[in-house]
């Protein structure tokens, strides 16, 4: 699922790609194109669920004027707490847009030109992993974040507490830390290197040849790149307090942090336990097993809907707009 490109919407399709008439809201309408395509689907006939993918939305402060309980009959959440975000009626499903992630498509031994050189047997080991092929050495780290250059991601990404978390890792540990879409200006700290955004391919095999993701985020609703190094076999070191992305995290995937003070045993755990969290993500998510829980949902509201054993989620391309900040 690409639900990168352009627009507050998602289609709901079939398995092969057939349309359905519901639509999944995942970030505010605020602009006059994205209304206007509001109302073109409502005039299909299409029905309408929210995702909660654009940081808080859509608790006070993350959403436009609209009211969000009269338009989505239901919710795809990402919260431990939900009523402290999602409007009081209609059903719910703990489902996040980067549930569907393909490890079909994310596969540290099929990255193209990227892809590691020999299968890795058994769980992740301490010491360095084989770096795929052609990866520049500049770019080969032990512990890789992935921030961002614009203000909403760096506050999206939590870069403050990142920032300080990565220095204190990189000095006591001497692990190699590269920070990838460093914001501009950052500060350069002893043994973290910074470095531009990065291809998707490339930026998967970045990830593929590290031995943790870091994640300070707070304010991130649906984690792709969390799921994603999940699914490139790389366990996470992740924000105890971030939105989303919280329910993939546990022995067999990585570690909780809470901040500066306990942030370097953490990474140093996750670097140093052997761990299955490519194997974890596919016994647990994916675009079939999401897909699932989504048609079991609107099943729910749509008793129409025909036999189907799962539905997927495809981007809405009538509005060629940017996605609003934070559903990256």
């Amino acid at each position: 699922m690409d639900s990168a490109s352009g627009a507050p919407f998602l289609r709901v399709t079939g398995p092969g790609g057939e349309p359905l008439p519901w639509v999944v809201v995942r970030a505010p309408v605020v602009t006059r194109a994205q209304h206007v395509r509001l109302n073109q689907l409502a005039d299909e006939g299409c029905r309408f669920v929210g995702a909660t993918s654009h940081l808080g939305f859509p608790g006070a402060g993350f959403r436009d004027e609209r009211d969000y309980g009269l338009l989505c009959e239901g919710w795809l959440h990402c919260f431990r707490d939900p009523d402290r975000f999602l409007p009081p009626n209609g059903p719910r499903a703990l489902v996040s847009e980067s549930d569907f992630t393909d490890p079909r498509r994310v596969d540290p031994y099929r990255l193209g030109p990227y892809r590691l050189g020999s299968h890795r047997c058994g769980p992740h080991r301490a010491g360095p992993r084989p770096a795929p092929r052609g990866l520049p050495p500049e770019l080969v780290a032990d512990v890789v974040h992935v921030s961002g250059a614009e203000p909403w991601r760096q506050r999206a990404k939590n870069w403050p507490l990142g920032a300080r978390c990565l220095g204190r890792v990189a000095g006591e540990t001497g692990l190699r830390v590269l920070v990838v879409d460093a914001p501009p200006g950052a500060d350069p700290r002893p043994g973290v290197r910074l470095t531009g955004p990065l291809e998707w391919p490339l930026l998967l095999a970045v990830i593929a040849a590290a031995r943790c993701l870091f994640v300070p985020a707070v304010l991130d609703a649906s984690p792709r790149v969390l799921a994603e190094a999940l699914c490139l076999d790389v366990p996470v070191v992740v924000n105890r307090a971030i939105l989303g992305g919280w329910q993939y995290v546990n022995a067999f995937t990585g570690v909780f942090f809470d901040g500066v003070d306990d942030v370097v045993p953490a990474v140093l755990e996750a670097v140093g336990t052997a761990a299955r969290p490519r194997t974890w993500f596919m016994a647990h998510h994916g675009p079939a097993r999401a897909g699932a829980r989504v048609l079991r949902l609107l099943r729910g509201l749509d008793p129409s809907l025909p036999a189907l054993s799962h539905v997927l989620l495809a981007p809405d391309r009538d509005v060629p707009e940017r996605a609003a900040p934070g559903t990256r």
